[in-house]
């Protein structure tokens, strides 16, 4: 065989090689791909979900929370107290279906029920976290501007506390009770004359009140603080200074 025909041959080898190459590369690619992540590839999510009387404020609140590792899901029924806690076990069956939820709150207000008592008492038997405020959630809104001392306040002074603090960047609409994306904004600003975030200076407050009182559920109080913490993982100036080794 001369020398130019073998040369042809091998050029011809070469070219079927690679064709042969480029075939077998585009049918893998074709192929449908794996659904299947690596071990650490996507970052484990809390969830948390939040069942409120509240069908306005506390869904309206709470679904405003963007934390990277956390998914809150607020679910409001319109119904409170023993009530509210008994419609749980349905919510996680029907609207969850065997889902994983790694943390239940449910979240009531004093107003006027006479089972305020009974309904934290049956929701902390049944495993659930109780974020309750006395008289309502509007005074967790509250202590985000104002440094109220835990004494009786009555409800109907919330809003004008609160709308005189917020204005003109925000207004809360006592009739709507919706938690508007401004006013949500507002509370997570920073407070120019400390320096401090508002959401901050409402943890500190709400958590002071709740551990001086004596009687956990007397008016003024509210554990929503503790609801807050536990979707934000922010600590209280107190348990930062712990933490730092401060006292």
């Amino acid at each position: 065989m001369s020398r130019q025909r073998r040369k042809d041959i091998e050029q011809q080898k070469a070219r079927e090689d690679r064709k042969a190459a480029r075939k077998s590369k585009k049918s893998h690619l074709m192929e449908e791909p794996s659904l299947v992540r690596e071990p650490g590839t996507e970052q484990y999510k809390k969830r948390i979900l939040v069942v409120s009387e509240g069908e306005n404020t506390e869904p309206t609140y709470f679904n405003k929370f963007r934390i990277a590792n956390v998914i809150v899901h607020p679910v409001g029924v319109g119904k409170s107290t023993v009530k509210l806690v008994k419609e749980v076990p349905s919510i996680l069956k029907n609207r969850f279906k065997g889902k994983k939820v790694d943390e239940v709150w449910v979240a009531f207000d004093k107003d006027n029920n006479n089972d305020f008592e009974q309904a934290i008492r049956l929701a902390q038997a049944s495993g659930y976290h109780v974020a309750y405020s006395n008289q309502a959630i509007e005074y967790w809104f509250l202590l985000h501007f104002n440094d109220h001392q835990g004494g009786p306040m009555d409800r109907a002074r919330y809003a004008s506390v609160i709308n005189a603090a917020i204005k003109p960047y925000a207004v809360y609409d006592t009739n709507s009770k919706i938690v508007t994306k401004e006013f949500f904004d507002v509370m997570m600003s920073r407070n120019p004359n400390t320096g401090q975030t508002y959401i901050q200076e409402a943890l500190d407050r709400a958590s002071k009140i709740y551990s001086n009182k004596e009687d956990k559920l007397s008016e003024s109080v509210t554990t929503v603080f503790q609801l807050v913490k536990s979707i934000t993982g922010m600590d209280t100036t107190q348990e930062k200074r712990k933490k730092a080794g401060k006292r």
